[in-house]
């Protein structure tokens, strides 16, 4: 079985897209689980009366995406797990098909990350083919529910907005490969419905932030801090979002007190192995084992960052 999860808020008018084109999958054994984050415009009561197939939940107060995807994949019963935005939907029938195959002949592969087409052009840029990544995106992903027994579902303390790169790095760090997978292809529309684009400026470079601190050893989280606010207060000055940025960064600050608590670091062989991964494309098996086997070390990776 596969389960098919979609966390949708106050997003009526797409919701029903992004459902049509999961009953249009060729796969022959689904389930669909959608959670209604609190909306006020009837989804509930939508997918109740017009969707009978569909196993639904709902939050009376809004979580944010990462409570919502971590109920739905423990309610999953799937072996895989496939999710897709609430305003996205798949553009081939045999995504699925195709992605479970896939994953199926390699146990060491965690998560399939989808082709994502935006508003006509591709998400980010990808060779043609499979290739090796160190972080993935949850608009369109096909997970093997079985390593999150190892890695933890999404963190707690990422309300929106990046809660994939945390668990990225604790797959890589369990020994998991992640892969862009361009034969299940998926449209996202990016809707502005439910969308507080002041709030996206200051999770941000919050999220960036708490991220380095929970999550990786020494020195790395030094090297990432230094490296996230210099971006963030460039990016902030130039696109005009400063006082978000600074916001987000006093946001993080606050939450100092519970890091120590929250801390779980990785090996400094995972950080290893994801940096390696954002320098160059690994396509081939064979690569991807050296690579884990044997990282380039941290002085090198320090260097050619540097160049």
């Amino acid at each position: 079985m596969v389960s098919v999860i979609i966390a949708t808020r106050n997003r009526l008018a797409l919701l029903p897209r992004a459902l049509q084109s999961v009953y249009a999958q060729d796969y022959p054994n689904l389930e669909i689980l959608v959670l209604d984050d609190a909306s006020d415009d009837g989804s509930s009561d939508y997918i109740r009366s017009c969707h009978p197939r569909v196993r639904s939940f709902r939050f009376e107060r809004n979580r944010g995406p990462a409570a919502a995807r971590n109920l739905l994949m423990r309610e999953a019963r799937g072996e895989y797990i496939v999710g897709i935005d609430d305003d996205a939907c798949f553009l081939n029938t045999d995504a699925i098909s195709k992605v479970i195959a896939r994953v199926e002949r390699e146990p060491q592969l965690a998560v399939a990350q989808f082709r994502v087409i935006q508003l006509g052009q591709e998400m980010t840029s990808r060779p043609d083919g499979e290739c090796y990544l160190n972080t993935f995106s949850t608009c369109g992903h096909c997970l093997r529910k079985a390593v999150l027994r190892e890695t933890g579902d999404y963190p707690s303390y990422v309300l929106r907005q990046g809660e994939e790169p945390d668990l990225a790095i604790r797959l890589l760090d369990h020994g998991y490969y992640i892969m862009y997978f361009p034969g299940a292809v998926v449209s996202h529309d990016i809707s502005e419905q439910g969308r507080d684009f002041k709030l996206w400026h200051t999770l941000g470079p919050r999220n960036l932030l708490l991220r380095s601190w929970v999550n990786e050893p020494f020195p790395w989280y030094m090297l990432s801090t230094a490296n996230s606010v210099f971006k963030c207060l460039i990016k902030g000055t130039r696109g005009g979002t400063l006082p978000y940025v600074l916001r987000g960064f006093g946001a993080a600050v606050k939450e100092l007190p519970h890091v120590r608590s929250m801390r779980r670091p990785v090996s400094s062989k995972a950080m290893r192995v994801h940096f390696a991964l954002r320098q160059k494309t690994v396509t081939e098996v064979t690569e991807i084992q050296k690579l884990y086997e044997s990282p380039p070390t941290f002085l090198s990776i320090l260097l050619s960052r540097g160049s």
